[in-house]
């Protein structure tokens, strides 16, 4: 399973270390009583990307996102993080302004599927003028399948996810 959940307005909040460890936390939590594989993930100033593999006849992924962001939120602002201004029908409905609502998932079709999408993930630091390549962004499992001779350390790919691959997008 692909997945990417995006900070609300984008805001560039995991820039803070406090952040990268409260949402590490929170992956752990929620990881040991609902248990998955991280293949890849990459963390970026406003969003993640991440590969999972969950036990057998176990597909409830979204419920795991939603814990992960429920988490997070809660002790960022426990912890003095700050949240965008809402609308009021937003606070009413009770939203923060820490995550978008919805995040994106992709079924992986097959090998090829796979590490096209682990090949997006290890190049998003790129994409995003974050880092000139791969192994110069920190947070990333890209130096993880390096050891696994999967990459070359100087690694620097082209990844077009073709029109076809289908996205949906999830509200929480």
């Amino acid at each position: 399973m692909f997945l990417t959940a995006v900070t609300f307005d984008r805001r560039h909040i995991f820039h803070s270390p406090l952040a990268r460890k409260l949402l590490h936390a929170a992956m752990d939590e929620v990881r040991a009583h609902r248990p998955w594989v991280t293949e890849a993930i990459v963390l970026l100033p406003d969003h993640w990307h991440a590969l999972w593999r969950l036990p057998e006849n176990d597909a409830d992924y979204s419920a795991r996102v939603c814990q992960i962001k429920r988490i997070f939120t809660r002790t960022w602002l426990a912890s003095g993080g700050k949240e965008a201004e809402v609308s009021s029908a937003k606070k009413n409905a009770r939203r923060r302004g820490v995550w978008q609502r919805s995040f994106w998932e992709h079924i992986v079709k097959d090998a090829a599927d796979f590490k096209l999408h682990m090949d997006y993930i290890h190049l998003n630091p790129v994409k995003h003028d974050l880092a000139e390549r791969p192994a110069a962004w920190p947070w990333s499992s890209f130096r993880q399948w390096v050891a696994k001779d999967e990459y070359q350390e100087d690694w620097l790919g082209r990844v077009d996810l073709p029109e076809a691959v289908e996205y949906f997008w999830h509200d929480q």
